[in-house]
């Protein structure tokens, strides 16, 4: 059987570009697939807001990454990559969270060179650890890998500029990390730049509403860009309906002389069909007969 790590070389070794949709649990993994996303990745970001209730500064630990990893790659057939911050610590624990998130059945994850606390360059306000010491944690992140299908991605952002970002990329694609994930640049020229000279497998990151640039898909895969991570597009959106939802309640409810208003979506029942409720009748079906009521059931 193809594991989803071959399945996501595979779609790399592919002309073309792959557009990765970020998730944070089941359903929007599911939701995510059904769209027709072929990649999804589970980002730190909206796993620790939604799990922890945190910003995004390190909170998450290593195990309740995996454990989510777990839960989402479980739930849907697509290839899944994991954003395993910087690898949770020193290359020993580099090693075991490579093992952890393969034997889970990840297609792959990335590690990042940022220093603690933790700061995504797309907000700012944080820093990069020295190059060499990012190096010695691929290193033995190839080195606790037991698939070599699983993919390494080595993440870097722009803390440094331009130059030292492509002379990042350049050292740990050479240290043996499969592909550079680029973040932070605030121009698309600059994209462009660091894709062209970096001269190696080389993905990015599309965030709305932070300072990188927001581009036309086409013109970010043609720099050359294999994987474009989508990171917090459906999050925000159902951060905007659930707030929009609660306070159009809360509102009603207070009114008390109509029936509350509801937003646009799936019923019930609707939502319970679209992760498999028809395919859990059919079991349950067959072991009792349609006319055979459950245990426990008059």
């Amino acid at each position: 059987m193809k594991t989803k790590a071959k399945l996501l070389r595979e779609l790399i070794a592919q002309p073309g570009t792959i557009f990765s949709l970020g998730v944070w649990d089941p359903f929007s993994a599911i939701v995510a697939e059904q769209a027709g996303f072929e990649v999804l990745t589970v980002f730190g970001s909206i796993t620790s807001w939604s799990m922890i209730g945190k910003s995004d500064t390190g909170y998450v630990t290593q195990t309740e990454m995996v454990d989510t990893a777990r839960r989402v790659v479980q739930s849907v057939s697509s290839p899944v990559i994991v954003d395993c911050d910087d690898g949770f610590g020193d290359p020993i624990n580099v090693m075991r969270t490579v093992k952890l998130i393969e034997q889970v059945g990840a297609a792959g994850l990335y590690i990042e060179d940022l220093s603690r606390p933790l700061r995504c360059s797309a907000l700012g306000e944080g820093g990069l650890i020295p190059s060499d010491v990012m190096v010695q944690k691929i290193r033995a992140a190839v080195e606790a890998r037991t698939d070599p299908d699983f993919v390494i991605i080595a993440r870097t952002d722009a803390y440094e500029g331009v130059d030292e970002m492509i002379l990042r990329a350049k050292k740990y694609v050479e240290a043996g990390a499969d592909m550079v994930l680029t973040i932070g640049l605030l121009n698309l020229e600059d994209m462009k730049k660091v894709a062209a000279q970096a001269d190696v497998p080389i993905a990015t990151l599309q965030a709305a509403r932070t300072k990188m640039p927001f581009g036309p898909p086409n013109e970010v895969a043609d720099m050359g860009y294999k994987i474009i991570f989508h990171v917090q597009t459906m999050f925000m959106a159902a951060e905007h309906a659930m707030r929009l939802a609660a306070a159009q309640l809360k509102e009603d409810l207070q009114k008390g002389d109509k029936t509350p208003r509801l937003l646009p979506g799936q019923s019930p029942v609707e939502i319970e069909k679209s992760i498999g409720l028809d395919e859990d009748n059919a079991i349950i079906n067959g072991y009792f007969g349609v006319n055979c009521p459950l245990p426990g059931r008059a």
